[in-house]
């Protein structure tokens, strides 16, 4: 198993409130996470989560499929969502974002810790940080249009 850990962070004019219910609403990631193509909110959920079963689509070289994993949310606070991926095998993404009101907007940061067999790290560690760069780049451009 390896772990490693990224972080992105981006400036967005908008107001916390609207890019923290962006983030915590994942039915609204199709819209905004590169990779996904379904959401569905699990019939069964542990008290105080919000589970949900999210399919990506990948590609690796020329080849693409689909996987299907939970992603569970288990906080959501004014200024932080702290949400858990869990897909098979043996993997794991968890993501802290914080939002901090500035001059004209908001500071939202993420920090993204990967854990995965050696064989799948590299992989998965690229396809994370390069889909949460783009999906910062696109929280920004609906939350904007959004809170205007």
């Amino acid at each position: 198993m390896k772990q490693g850990t990224f972080e992105k962070e981006i400036f967005i004019r908008a107001n916390a409130k609207t890019v923290i219910n962006l983030i915590a609403d994942y039915s609204q990631h199709q819209k905004i996470h590169p990779l996904i193509v379904n959401v569905e909110r699990a019939k069964d959920e542990p008290a105080g989560v919000r589970r949900y079963f999210i399919t990506d689509q990948l590609q690796w070289g020329p080849f693409k499929f689909k996987i299907k994993y939970r992603a569970d949310i288990l906080a959501v606070t004014e200024d932080t969502v702290h949400t858990e991926a869990y897909q098979s095998p043996n993997t794991t993404v968890i993501n802290v974002t914080k939002v901090t009101p500035c001059e004209g907007g908001v500071i939202l940061h993420e920090t993204i810790t990967l854990k995965a067999p050696d064989i799948l790290f590299d992989y998965a560690f690229k396809q994370a940080d390069q889909a949460h760069g783009e999906m910062l780049q696109r929280i920004k451009a609906f939350a904007e249009s959004q809170d205007h």
